[in-house]
């Protein structure tokens, strides 16, 4: 109630005692009271309706969403409270129009997004995904104003998003989702959650990759270099006491010597593959570098008995690195006659495709069992490990042609036959890949 309220309802009263004193003399209160009850009925009425006016113009902001100041009744108090409550008003309607302008331009930047991105509402729902998000969590194209947990489909991405909204506070977390593994970052925008969300699984595979490369490469340098070590040792015995055990040990030395060699090449190969960026092609003849390499594995060949031969037109050009290509032809011919069985055939041929050239390679050797064929071009994989160590195999040949291929944009494959030969057949593009 306002003083002048109070100041009326008190003056009633004086009034009422002085009118029961000087007519009658007796009860003077009973006077006050009559004349106070109907002036406190006015003013509480008064009171009411200002109340009302104040209450249906402040709901009628939030039924229209709109701000219409409210009139001010002068400078008593309750103009001053009319006063605060439209300035509440107007800055609640900047706030909302504010709002208004950034949520269309958040929204804007999470499909700008090249990474996963999702934004979602205060209320935990979702509120826009870029296509990347779409992809990588599966969510529908029409899915709109979901949960979190089905938007994400992980407890533990949902998790964050609510640890967020309750915190403020930025939040990175790993987590899986199904196949993938993802690391995700939420943060607060505004009133709403921003969840980036990055693939990891490619990262991870490569580290175990490399974790396992090192391993085994370790390994694989470890036997010869202990070979060798041992052999020297013995050299060292027998080099004055007996010619004929230190030939031999000279010649295990060489092959072990060999051996090593080739291994070191070999991971230099693929080390150089796997890290190279993109490389000037240019035209590579196939056909003649194909020649050139038979011609050169003539001796090998001879010393099993093994036939080797060359079906290819005169010039077969395509877009290429020559040392890699001639890494490619090597390898396969080089396996062809290793896993060959004596007396048997290879045959490398070159076609011409649809823009590309189709070089194979087929031999009627031992032949791949069909378990192993998916994992033959893995570093270190050995179908015969037995024969591949006996015959100086580093286990890295199809690993290496399998990158120099894809690095020149083709493709290799393998079909074989277990006691009956294998081919392998390769495809490289004509002209470079853009």
């Amino acid at each position: 109630m306002s003083p002048l309220g109070v100041g009326v309802i008190v003056l009633a009263a004086l009034s009422g005692v002085w009118l029961g004193r000087n007519l009658d003399g007796s009860l003077p209160w009973v006077w006050g009271l009559v004349l106070c009850v109907p002036v406190v009925a006015a003013v509480q009425t008064d009171v009411a309706r200002r109340l009302r006016r104040l209450t249906t113009g402040a709901s009628s902001w939030l039924a229209t969403k709109r701000f219409t100041p409210l009139p001010s009744d002068g400078q008593d108090a309750w103009g001053q409270h009319t006063i605060v409550l439209n300035a509440l008003g107007a800055a609640h309607e900047r706030r909302g129009v504010q709002l208004a302008r950034e949520r269309p331009w958040r929204r804007e930047l999470v499909d700008a997004l090249v990474d996963p991105a999702l934004l979602f509402s205060k209320e935990g729902r979702l509120l826009a995904a870029n296509d990347a998000a779409r992809e990588l969590l599966g969510i529908p194209i029409d899915a709109a104003d979901v949960t979190v947990v089905q938007a994400v489909g992980s407890a533990t991405l949902a998790g964050v998003v609510r640890e967020v909204q309750a915190s403020g506070a930025a939040v990175t977390v790993d987590a899986e989702h199904g196949d993938h593994d993802l690391r995700a970052v939420a943060s607060q925008v505004g009133d709403e959650t921003l969840l980036l969300v990055t693939d990891r699984t490619r990262e991870r595979r490569v580290e175990e990759l490399r974790r396992n490369f090192v391993v085994n490469a370790s390994h694989e340098l470890k036997t010869p270099v202990t070979a060798i070590k041992t052999l020297s040792e013995a050299l060292a015995v027998t080099v004055d006491t007996d010619p004929d055990r230190t030939r031999q040990l000279l010649r295990r030395l060489d092959q072990e010597s060999e051996r090593l060699t080739r291994l070191v090449y070999d991971l230099l190969d693929l080390r150089r593959l796997e890290e190279r960026g993109p490389h000037e092609r240019v035209p590579v003849d196939l056909a003649e570098l194909a020649r050139q390499t038979v011609a050169n594995a003539v001796d090998r060949a001879e010393e099993r008995g093994i036939e080797l031969s060359v079906d290819a037109p005169d010039h077969a050009f395509v877009a290429g690195v020559p040392d890699d290509l001639q890494v490619i032809v090597k390898n396969l011919v080089g396996n062809a006659i290793q896993y060959n069985s004596a007396g048997g055939q290879v045959e490398v041929s070159i076609e011409p495709g649809d823009g590309v050239q189709v070089l194979r390679v087929r031999d009627t050797g031992i032949g791949i069992p069909q378990q192993d064929l998916a994992r033959i071009f893995e570093r270190f994989y050995r179908v015969d490990t037995a024969r591949s160590r006996e015959t100086g195999g580093t286990g890295l040949g199809l690993s290496i042609v399998r990158h120099a291929v894809e690095s020149h944009g083709g493709t290799v494959s393998v079909d074989s036959l277990l006691g009956e030969g294998t081919t392998f057949t390769v495809t490289l593009p004509i002209e470079p890949p853009h």
